[in-house]
């Protein structure tokens, strides 16, 4: 059985696929207690579903394009239910911050959002993303040797922009057009 903290219907807000009508399945805990976290579901509860089950609830929503997030899902092995989604012509994408990239490698995309800027893997992923804040220490990320796509998210509030380290990302990526903005369009748009 499947850990779900909630399963919604919304547009996806961050990297490559802003803009897209996405169903959302938010499993239950994470590995990690990030003081910035911006959604507290994944520890608040969840409910158990089969794989049927599941498919039977996202059915209801019109699109084919799956994101599967936490918390944080690398913590369970989810290759058979990536696949029984695909097999249903599903495409899968995966929010993760790298805790175990085996356990999602059938996902038909991976974001990588690094936690930790002192242990950056390498491979594994298909986009990388940063949670980025006025305080943070971008050389990092400058220094970062990639051919994966990097992504500069604002440190936002809980359920708003934080416009100066919105500001402060904007003219980061200005500076370094290598970098592409991540705004949490869903934040600004005031949906879920």
């Amino acid at each position: 059985k499947l850990k779900i903290s909630n399963i919604f219907y919304s547009i996806q807000g961050e990297g490559k696929f802003i803009g897209t009508p996405s169903i959302f399945v938010r499993f239950f805990d994470c590995n990690l207690s990030c003081n910035f976290c911006d959604d507290l579901d994944h520890k608040k509860g969840y409910s158990e579903y089969s794989f049927d089950e599941l498919l039977k609830t996202i059915a209801n929503y019109p699109s084919k394009h799956l994101i599967i997030t936490g918390g944080e899902p690398t913590i369970y092995e989810l290759n058979s239910f990536i696949e029984f989604l695909q097999s249903k012509g599903y495409f899968v994408a995966i929010e993760t911050n790298g805790y175990r990239f085996e356990n999602v490698s059938k996902a038909d995309w991976i974001t990588y959002s690094p936690k930790n800027w002192d242990e950056i893997k390498c491979d594994g992923f298909s986009e990388i993303k940063f949670i980025v804040n006025s305080s943070s220490k971008v050389e990092k990320i400058l220094n970062l040797q990639t051919q994966k796509q990097i992504y500069i998210q604002p440190q936002n509030h809980m359920d708003t922009p934080n416009m100066e380290n919105m500001q402060f990302c904007i003219e980061f990526v200005q500076n370094n057009p290598h970098l592409k903005l991540s705004p949490q369009l869903h934040k600004l748009l005031e949906i879920e």
